[in-house]
């Protein structure tokens, strides 16, 4: 490949990064100022229609029984009341949607970074699924048994791993135990620690590898897309 084809195709990458995160945050931004549209609208039909009674209540009151001023102004300030809270919701909002756009963009550069995240799933896609990565080894614990569960619970695939002195990977070649390849999906992940005599010792702290392919934003904050599986920002644990 040439150097401009490979500019070029990086610019590309950049341009569909950028799309894709604007389209995600105006969407988000734009359900936040509609909602306060609405309620702006809502109040002020409220206040016309008040208004309207009020007047009428005067031209029709009984003039020897006038309507209490008191009364009348306990109404005017409870709207006026509503009409201030209303508004400072709207700000608070707009506020917000500063803030979720700036968490978007401050996570963009992770596009294309291997990352680890902790995860109770692996998503399998086209046989692929992304890596599980176990702690060294420690005290009696020398190997790890990393357990694949249905939507059931039933677990399809149970692999026993040694442990080194360093952090260890496994991936999975989206099979069974019988060695059948399976649908793509979501997969349960448990992976837990095995001493020398082959019982169980526990949870191990272990977390799921990949690239970071994807960044978008619901109203659960920003998510990263790693290969296949979408997961919350908060998951994350190491950049690479």
């Amino acid at each position: 490949m040439t150097t401009a084809t490979t500019a070029a195709a990086a610019t590309a990458t950049r341009s569909t990064t950028g799309a894709a995160t604007a389209t995600s945050t105006a969407t988000a931004n734009a359900a936040t100022s509609s909602a306060a549209a609405n309620a702006a609208r809502s109040l002020g039909g409220d206040m016309t229609t008040f208004l309207k009674l009020l007047t009428t209540q005067l031209r029709h009151q009984d003039p020897t029984q006038p309507m209490d001023p008191n009364q009348l102004t306990q109404q005017l300030a409870q709207f006026a009341g509503v009409e201030q809270q209303i508004a400072t919701n709207q700000h608070m909002e707009a506020l917000l949607g500063l803030q979720r756009t700036s968490a978007l963009v401050a996570a963009t550069p992770m596009m294309g970074r291997e990352v680890e995240v902790s995860a109770d799933h692996l998503q399998l896609s086209n046989g692929t699924a992304q890596e599980v990565r176990m702690p060294p080894a420690s005290g009696n614990v020398t190997r790890a048994r990393v357990a694949l569960t249905d939507s059931t619970g039933a677990v399809i695939r149970d692999a026993v791993v040694p442990l080194g002195a360093a952090a260890t990977g496994w991936s999975w070649d989206g099979r069974n135990a019988q060695g059948r390849g399976l649908a793509d999906g979501r997969y349960g992940l448990r992976v837990t620690g095995v001493d020398a005599t082959g019982g169980t010792t526990g949870a191990l702290s272990a977390v799921v590898a990949g690239t970071v392919t994807g960044i978008s934003q619901d109203q659960d904050g920003v998510q990263l897309a790693v290969g296949a599986m979408t997961t919350g920002f908060d998951s994350l644990r190491r950049v690479r």
